[in-house]
């Protein structure tokens, strides 16, 4: 019977501590206390996965942390900020602690990239790191607009009509008039 619970005791640690391992996908977690809302892309090869960090310039901490499978398309969102993206790369994942043994590779980007909103737009960045002779960052931006909903000033019964011409017309008493509804239009702008 000992022998029995033994056994299990070591599959269960084994079990346990081979899924603390398995490679992770996407955000891991984001420590800057702001919303994750502008785009970073990254493209990779198939050699290596990644691991993210992005440190805060200003406050000099690491803010979030994301895992790039090497070879897949990868997006991720971010705060607001001008952050220094720092990179671990290697082939075994070890877990936060080891990240990828011996062999992992770290290196980070030369400049701190700058990830801001406007009324219009969500500015952030494509990082491609396939190319032999170095990494390409481009500058990428979600544009967005409010596009009103005809809908929703629609004439229903006892409501607001937008387009009546001769006032005297409107019931008594006057109808309070519906708020317009807005749908949000995104899409990849330069």
């Amino acid at each position: 019977m000992a022998r029995v619970i033994s056994t299990l005791f070591a599959v269960f640690v084994t079990a346990l501590s081979a899924s603390s391992d398995e490679r992770p996908q996407g955000l891991l977690w984001n420590r800057s206390g702001l919303p994750a809302t502008l785009p970073l892309l990254i493209k990779t090869t198939g050699d290596a996965d990644y691991l993210l960090h992005l440190r805060d310039v200003e406050r000099e901490k690491v803010v979030l942390a994301a895992y790039v499978r090497g070879g897949e398309f990868f997006q991720v969102l971010v705060p607001p900020g001008r952050f220094e993206l720092v990179f671990a790369s290697g082939e075994d994942w070890q877990g936060e602690a080891k990240l990828f043994g011996v062999n992992t590779h770290i290196f980070t980007l030369d400049q701190p990239l700058k990830f801001r909103a406007t009324l219009s737009q969500r500015k952030g960045h494509l990082i491609d790191l396939t190319q032999a002779r170095g990494t390409t960052i481009s500058d990428l931006a979600k544009c967005q607009r409010l596009a009103l909903d005809p809908e929703s000033l629609r004439n229903r019964k006892g409501q607001f009509d937008p387009l009546l011409r001769n006032p005297s017309e409107a019931p008594q008493p006057w109808p309070k008039m519906p708020s317009p509804q807005y749908d949000v239009e995104t899409w990849t702008c330069l």
